[in-house]
């Protein structure tokens, strides 16, 4: 059975048409796992969302190459902590 595995590619269709069983798409090329242009709190929040993509991945059973896209996932929301 082995270990599940998530991969975070911004050139997703490498490793789809590799075999790699969980792909989730990155942003870009420089920076896999943000985007600086967007700002630090936006970018925090979108860097946030893929990995939350790649934890959903590692959560579900495939049988084939499979796309995760963090578009699909709700936004996220930060928790408000009372003082």
């Amino acid at each position: 059975m082995g270990i599940p595995v998530a991969m975070i590619s911004a050139i997703y269709e490498l490793p789809l048409t590799t075999g790699a069983n969980r792909v989730v798409r990155g942003a870009r090329i420089e920076h896999v796992c943000g985007d600086p242009s967007l700002g630090p709190e936006k970018d925090f929040e979108y860097g946030l969302r893929i990995t939350r993509t790649a934890l959903k991945a590692l959560q579900t059973p495939v049988d084939k190459p499979t796309l995760f896209n963090p578009a699909d996932m709700p936004p996220v929301r930060e928790a408000v902590h009372a003082s």
